[in-house]
């Protein structure tokens, strides 16, 4: 279990009143990582919602052979990711690795569904400040998308 403190200072979950955090408090716990642990592979079972209370985590694809793997995003304090555990698949779709040492929150994610079906209010405060906070992060990535395609047309763009 986590404090609820720690609970209470992370951005997503501000919108919850104390007796949820407390439930929220309840099936969560703390994990410590050092620089270069493996939080989670690609492909392995979504079991947690992940939370960085401290640190830097970075989200990565390896494919066979490779060994720096392709960097999607990175995640600091405050930020969450591990989100996969609520699709139909439930598996990461992302190499999660601690760039620095880092405390990270784990929320089971089985424990969190039926804790946001218990308590509906809880689950729509949660759910919509997640999805504020995918939205954000597709709007950046449809921009950068767009600058990385607008940079490549005045590339190959031919004169006359």
């Amino acid at each position: 279990m986590v404090d609820v403190s720690d609970l209470r200072d992370l951005a997503v979950f501000h919108s919850l009143n104390d007796k949820q955090l407390h439930e929220l408090a309840a099936i969560s716990q703390s994990r410590t990582c050092g620089k270069r642990d493996v939080v989670y592979e690609r492909g392995q079972r979504a079991e947690y919602l992940w939370v960085v209370k401290k640190g830097k985590v970075t989200l990565r694809r390896f494919d066979p052979g490779d060994v720096v793997g392709l960097a999607f995003e990175t995640r600091g304090k405050g930020q969450l990711f591990g989100a996969a555990c609520f699709m139909e698949d439930q598996e990461y779709t992302l190499t999660a690795i601690c760039l620095e040492d880092s405390e990270l929150v784990a929320i089971d994610a089985a424990k969190l569904k039926d804790l946001c079906r218990s308590d509906p209010e809880l689950g729509y405060l949660l759910m919509f400040n997640i999805a504020k906070i995918y939205f954000e992060r597709y709007r950046i990535a449809k921009a950068q998308l767009f600058e990385m395609l607008k940079a490549a047309r005045i590339t190959t763009a031919v004169i006359g």
